[in-house]
């Protein structure tokens, strides 16, 4: 769904998440959702006001054990967006990023695109490691059983680690 400058108010105007194939749904094995609301408002200097939220449901495996594993995606968001950016109008080729431009979306054109946002909080709502559970022991380095349903009668496997004389004064 897209928002042209010209249809915003100055009033905030509530938009629902309307899925017209923004959502990778086969990338991201989606179980439940998306759902979401956006609210947009025009402010006094030509810039939009974007808040909103997302949420659904994926399937992910665990970095672990590999079983399969369903997260709850949710991400809350605002944006100021606006036309151009000025400093690179004004011929300056860096500018420091200051903490009231994090969030600044600078646009080509007057048109925001939800589609293109929601993805992206939802992408960045995605952890960086997925675990089945925070006690997982995932699976074993010699047989591949999975450590979390039995347990394993392999040799394990004694790695030489430089730290290894440290456990010698330890047990002096």
């Amino acid at each position: 769904m897209k928002l042209l400058f010209t249809d915003l108010e100055q009033s905030e105007t509530a938009y629902p998440l309307i899925d017209d194939g923004w959502f990778p749904v086969e990338e991201l094995n989606l179980v439940d959702g998306p759902e979401g609301l956006t609210k947009a408002a025009l402010t006094g200097s030509g810039e939009a006001m974007v808040k909103g939220q997302v949420r659904c449901t994926i399937l992910s495996s665990c970095d672990r054990c590999c079983t399969e594993v369903k997260l709850d995606l949710a991400a809350d968001f605002v944006y100021i967006c606006m036309i151009g950016r000025k400093e690179y109008e004004q011929g300056r080729q860096e500018s420091e990023c200051r903490q009231e431009d994090y969030n600044k979306l600078y646009l080509n054109e007057p048109v925001i695109d939800l589609g293109e946002l929601y993805r992206e909080q939802l992408y960045l709502s995605i952890p960086s490691q997925v675990l089945c559970d925070d006690l997982c022991r995932g699976l074993c380095q010699v047989c591949g059983k999975d450590m979390n349903q039995t347990a394993c009668e392999c040799e394990q496997i004694d790695q030489e680690s430089p730290f290894a004389v440290l456990r010698q004064l330890k047990d002096r």
